[in-house]
């Protein structure tokens, strides 16, 4: 039974990773992109050529290590695999698990699959130079609170669990207007609730406290890895998502906007530019007319009988 309750305490999430052009990767290590799962930030690393050995080796990295508090831990279950394009039964998966902490922040298999192996066409994990790289995560409910949280005073929530002190009025808040936020998490274990309120409650806090104007781009990225944190936990979201959902919409459309008077800005400029332009090609036009006729009036003086000394028939 304890072990159920541990498998439903479970948030997951999968990654994958699409590598393009990969026998002419040159680096000694290579680097997907930073992706969240679990409300965490990860990356994958790939010895395209080998760690030392005939074999690709590959990793699962925390990819915020170097900021994170001193002595952060996260402890997780994942499985990296090679993907066969045209089979997917014959997929190389390798199941794994580890703590990670900050002098061990990656961890993997050193010897994932033969390189001549990877290499050989027939075989289909590559295709068209393309290799694709899958890795699947699950944190568990025994973790230690989200370690990218700002830390602050913690007090108790309605026994549910420790959280940040200046999260505790918009929880209770919500909670008074939704009740099922209390009731849908009975059955979790203690540590797991005081992840979902956690999560919950830095949410809020960032919804409460950002005024429009500070919607920058970045504070947009924010908010949808706060969401995509929360969504892990499985509340009944369907009140909030549409707050959220037309915040990050409007602000798309307000980038938008920026953009387009950007480019009005950057047209009106260069108008301004070409008329600059046209207003010197202008004083130069009539100061060339001027000449012109001033040329005009002299030759007309000239005596071209005395000049070709006969007169012109």
């Amino acid at each position: 039974m304890k072990e159920e309750e541990e498998e439903e305490d479970l948030v997951c999430g999968t990654f994958t990773w699409r590598i393009n052009n990969f026998s002419k990767l040159n680096n000694l290590v290579h680097y997907s992109d930073v992706f969240v799962i679990c409300g965490y930030k990860w990356h994958i690393l790939i010895y395209p050529k080998g760690n030392n050995v005939d074999y690709l080796s590959l990793y699962l990295e925390v990819a915020d290590a170097s900021t994170l508090p001193s002595g952060w831990t996260r402890y997780a279950k994942f499985s990296l695999t090679v993907v066969n394009q045209l089979d997917s039964k014959k997929s190389i998966t390798r199941d794994l698990e580890h703590e990670f902490v900050a002098n061990s922040r990656n961890w993997g298999n050193n010897s994932f699959i033969l390189l001549s192996e990877l290499r050989d066409h027939n075989k289909a994990y590559l295709i068209n130079d393309l290799c694709v790289v899958e890795v699947k995560v699950s944190v568990r409910n025994g973790i230690k609170i989200l370690e990218d949280q700002e830390t602050g005073e913690l007090i108790d929530f309605r026994g549910l669990g420790r959280v940040e002190k200046t999260f505790v009025p918009f929880l209770a808040e919500v909670c008074s207007s939704y009740p099922s936020l209390l009731k849908c998490h009975k059955k979790r274990s203690r540590p797991f609730i005081q992840c979902a309120f956690t999560a919950l409650g830095r949410l809020l806090c960032f919804l409460k406290t950002t005024k429009a104007k500070d919607m920058t781009r970045d504070a947009c990225k924010r908010l949808q890895l706060l969401w995509e944190e929360l969504e892990t936990f499985k509340f009944d979201l369907v009140w909030l998502e549409p707050h959220v959902q037309s915040v990050l919409v409007m602000k798309k459309r307000a980038g938008r906007v920026d953009r387009l008077r950007e480019d009005v800005e950057i047209l009106e400029n260069e108008i301004k530019r070409q008329r600059d332009v046209l207003a010197a090609a202008e004083v130069d036009l009539e100061a060339a007319k001027r000449d012109l006729a001033k040329a005009e009036a002299e030759f007309k003086k000239i005596d071209m009988d005395a000049v070709l000394g006969y007169p012109l028939i």
